[in-house]
């Protein structure tokens, strides 16, 4: 393991480089007709922010692993759910570590919560997406478009879902997908992304409308883009919304950051 850690050599430089600047303005937020959840349709005015243009890698996070010695939250417990002979079951030590590999560097890194994401940002000198910020970056510059390609059918040429787990979770490396209009990659599918907002089911309905940061307090936190795993191509869509318990993880969860735009 040690050996693997020690190409985990990226600077906070590097990182920084593989960032896309999502330009300010107003887009139409949610969608009707498909999650109880997802209405009203309203209009959103994000500030420009930029956005990893991926999902962050085992190769990134075992940087940040070798810089503060950060523990995640399946590394304190001891154990995970995983996949082990076609069967789900909670292992112990399983963890990151178990699926970052030569062959893995590449892709994006699983068994995180949302507490470790979260300190991921800090160290890099970013921070989880809003989730109004994540929908305008998934998006593009296709308004009202059901998904970050546009409207065809979801395919396994267009992102990766639908795929079965063994013992390593069915992930892609990164950028095996063509990019949005925006230059993002795996906006939909390879693993959900956490983001900042609390979770409240009525949070559309409340007019905050300029720079959003979802729900004051709650029990979830917002996840975005759906995963390898899911069969529902609806989940794909860009006004999808998800939830999740901040202090679990899963191999279908990962993350994505953002940056401030500022004029020094």
């Amino acid at each position: 393991m040690q050996a693997i850690l020690d190409q985990a050599t990226k600077s906070l430089e590097v990182l920084e480089t593989s960032m896309k600047l999502i330009p300010a303005g107003k887009f139409l937020m949610g969608a009707e007709g498909w999650g109880e959840f997802e209405s009203p349709i309203h209009e959103v005015f994000v500030d420009d922010f930029f956005i990893d243009e991926t999902s962050v890698t085992n190769l990134d996070f075992a940087e940040f692993v070798s810089q503060t010695g950060h523990k995640t939250t399946a590394e304190i417990i001891g154990f995970a759910s995983g996949y082990k002979n076609g069967e789900m079951k909670e292992i112990n030590g399983l963890s990151w570590k178990t699926y970052y590999t030569e062959e893995r560097k590449n892709h994006p890194v699983v068994l995180v919560s949302w507490n470790d994401a979260n300190e991921f940002a800090k160290w890099a000198g970013k921070r989880l997406p809003s989730e109004a910020e994540w929908e305008k970056a998934a998006r593009g510059t296709l308004a009202k478009k059901l998904y970050p390609w546009g409207n065809s059918k979801p395919d396994n040429t267009l992102c990766n879902f639908g795929k079965k787990t063994i013992d390593f979770p069915s992930t892609s490396e990164m950028k095996n997908f063509p990019p949005n209009a925006y230059g993002l990659y795996d906006m939909a599918g390879n693993v959900w992304n956490w983001c900042n907002d609390w979770f409240s089911t009525n949070y559309y309905s409340q007019n905050e409308n300029e720079n959003p940061q979802g729900g004051k307090t709650g029990l979830t936190k917002i996840r975005r883009g759906a995963s390898f795993n899911i069969i529902q191509t609806f989940r794909l869509r860009c006004a999808n919304r998800g939830a999740y318990d901040p202090n679990k993880f899963a191999i279908n969860i990962g993350f994505r950051c953002v940056k401030d735009f500022k004029i020094e």
